[in-house]
């Protein structure tokens, strides 16, 4: 592997880490919410909670989500899923010299910028810099 293949994939892996980080925290906090027995699901957001925990009841601290488990498993799909699988993307396209996989990646992670409000400065810095780090591959690829 040349040397600036191998520099050029370090940079990648170092911009693609923080946002590949974040969207595996993000998908494991919502597998561990869908499957909590505890939890109550689509409760109408205008309706005040009242919630009786009797000094056997199973579950101690319930929480109540106003959006259904359906919604809430696309969302983890589409927003943190969209950002790993540009973060992982970027990686394999430097590892194995893929111009056009890198630039691929990069579109993604902007676009992702635009549903991503909490990070958005990060997955902008970071889908910039896939594009700029696609510049050190070879044009043929």
């Amino acid at each position: 592997m040349p040397r600036v293949q191998l520099i050029t994939l370090l940079l990648v892996f170092v911009a693609a880490s923080p946002v590949a980080g974040i969207a595996i925290w993000s998908i494991s906090h919502t597998v561990i919410e869908l499957s909590d027995p505890c939890a109550i699901w689509d409760y109408p957001p205008e309706q005040p909670v009242y919630i009786h925990v009797g000094p056997h009841d199973a579950c101690r601290a319930p929480s109540v989500h106003t959006e259904s488990k359906a919604r809430a498993a696309i969302r983890a799909a589409i927003v943190p899923g969209g950002l790993l699988l540009s973060a992982i993307l970027a990686v394999a396209g430097a590892a194995f010299s893929y111009r056009r996989v890198v630039i691929a990646a990069g579109i993604g992670m902007l676009t992702e910028t635009l549903v991503v409000f909490t990070i958005a400065p990060l997955t902008l810095v970071v889908g910039v810099s896939f594009l700029l780090l696609s510049k050190r591959l070879q044009p043929s690829s």
